[in-house]
């Protein structure tokens, strides 16, 4: 799934006190050997696919087991790493983690210090492994603005609402309901741009087009193969949706074993390599 389009939007931000929770088990010592294979995936997948993010990138790492699991979760944590190794350890613990991580897990959203974009991936975690309060609670609190009536006032915000809705919804697999969250933050958008100053046109429609990159996810995920397609070519209009980050992305793979996709390919190729006045043509029909 794109990540670069999310970048539009906030994270959730919102603070969650826990109870206490049992104490957890001792920590495996970490293995030297287990230490290197970790950091040498998560510099494979930033060298050849930084671009997106998806279940499964990490799979390499699953045989590695609990000591991956706990070492991934120590550098998620570890503010003085770099953001964007501590989001690729992030992914990767959505592939390597089992329930011997859920009671340490519920240690971390006890920190009334952690930070929101952590505290999101935790959560997400946590309901991977079956343990869904902070998932449920945040998916209650996005819907009651994402699902107000549109005003001039407050369809900002409520597109804001739905991308995190959408977010939420098909990074914990209901992929039914994060397509109609796109859906209709592609309908909320349309209707914007044709209300907006001409000056706010061209940014929305980017944003609009990056949307279908998303749905495209979605539908691909759920074997609406056709729909995929048409969702995905609309999307290569964004800027920030780029032809190679198709070819690596996992949430994609269904398409790229599909009959046509060499095909589909070829002619996608080919429109990156016409002159800008003609590929806005063609993109119009």
């Amino acid at each position: 799934m794109n990540r670069l389009s999310c970048l539009i939007w906030s994270t959730i931000s919102i603070a969650l006190t826990v109870g206490t929770v049992a104490t957890a088990r001792p920590m495996v010592a970490l293995d030297d050997h287990i230490e290197k294979q970790v950091i040498a995936e998560l510099e494979r997948v930033a060298a050849e696919e930084d671009q997106v993010r998806y279940r499964g990138q990490f799979a390499a790492l699953i045989p590695l087991g609990t000591p991956a699991a706990q070492l991934l979760l120590k550098m998620l944590r570890d503010e003085d790493r770099p953001l964007s190794e501590r989001r690729r350890a992030a992914n990767a613990l959505q592939d390597v983690a089992t329930a011997e991580l859920v009671v340490p897990l519920q240690q971390v959203m006890g920190d009334l210090l952690l930070e929101p974009w952590v505290e999101t991936e935790v959560g997400l975690l946590l309901a991977r492994l079956g343990h869904r309060q902070f998932l449920d609670r945040w998916l209650q609190q996005v819907r009651r603005i994402s699902d107000q009536t549109p005003t001039t006032a407050s369809l900002a915000q409520i597109l804001k609402a739905l991308s995190q809705l959408g977010d939420l919804q098909f990074r914990s697999d209901d992929l039914a309901a994060a397509s109609a969250t796109h859906r209709r933050r592609i309908a909320l958008t349309e209707d914007l741009i044709a209300r907006v100053h001409a000056n706010w046109k061209q940014p929305l429609s980017d944003e609009l087009w990056a949307i279908h990159y998303n749905l495209a996810c979605c539908l691909a995920r759920s074997n609406n193969i056709n729909g995929a397609f048409q969702a995905l070519e609309k999307s290569l209009r964004a800027p920030t949706i780029q032809l190679s980050m198709v070819l690596v992305d996992g949430d994609l793979k269904s398409l790229r074993q599909d009959p046509i996709w060499p095909t589909w390919l070829a002619q996608q190729q080919k429109k990156t390599e016409l002159p800008a006045p003609v590929k806005e043509q063609q993109e119009k029909r």
